[in-house]
């Protein structure tokens, strides 16, 4: 079989079932390599496209360097492409267990990275449809006395994203980048078309947000005004 005939589900099938292979070769890159815990989310993706690579390979959706695409910088979306039929995206994502607080090290359970934002969403989505983007999500657990990777999952995008008690995505309030769901709890978003329904319903309620604190600055400065004015 061609690559060009080679099927998307076919290849994270694929790629899914090597989970714990990609795992125990990162485990051995850790041991064998001196990574900063400030550092490390980055610093470990250009191992995750060597080892993607080669499991890729192996399973022969990969006959050479025209059968994938690896991002050119970190603004680029996605961090890798595979050329198969459809084109499948792949999000490299990672979060550590311990965290530096107050000046010693605790255990969190939820990383709080970027997930893409409100915006940015429909346009990737407009590109690669949303059965066709997936995320390799790392967790790693580093602190001054420990560099471990602990798990390694790779799944649809939406099932990394978490849910605020409002039910309307995690994000952060200034720009909409969107927050992952605590470490050890299942995927509360478990299909595509919720994960569009919870998309409109969360651009809906930041944009109210938005609005009302907007409406509470004009309502601040037209008295402050009006004060100057008397």
């Amino acid at each position: 079989m061609s690559l060009s005939t080679k099927k998307s589900n076919e290849a994270i099938k694929y790629l899914q079932a090597a989970e714990g292979e990609i795992l125990t070769y990162l485990k051995r890159i850790v041991r064998n390599k001196d990574f900063n815990y400030r550092t490390f989310g980055t610093a470990i993706e250009e191992h995750l496209t060597d080892v993607i690579v080669k499991i890729l390979s192996e399973g022969g959706f990969i006959k050479n360097n025209s059968d994938y695409l690896v991002s050119p910088n970190k603004n680029y979306f996605p961090d890798f492409e595979l050329k198969t039929k459809p084109p499948l995206a792949i999000e490299f994502k990672s979060g550590n267990r311990s965290q530096y607080r107050g000046g010693k090290w605790v255990k969190v359970k939820n990383s709080e990275n970027d997930m893409g934002t409100l915006n940015e969403w429909p346009k990737k989505i407009e590109k690669f449809g949303g059965d066709h983007i997936y995320y390799i999500f790392v967790i790693y657990n580093f602190d001054n006395t420990t560099k471990e990777v602990l798990n390694v999952k790779v799944a649809p995008f939406y099932q990394f994203i978490g849910l605020s008690k409002g039910k309307v995505f995690k994000y952060r309030e200034k720009d909409g980048n969107l927050r992952p769901k605590n470490f050890d709890i299942a995927p509360q978003i478990k299909t595509f078309k919720q994960f569009m329904e919870l998309l409109n319903k969360t651009i809906v309620y930041r944009s109210r947000r938005i609005i009302k604190r907007h409406r509470l600055i004009i309502k601040k400065a037209n008295i402050v005004t009006k004060k100057e004015l008397d």
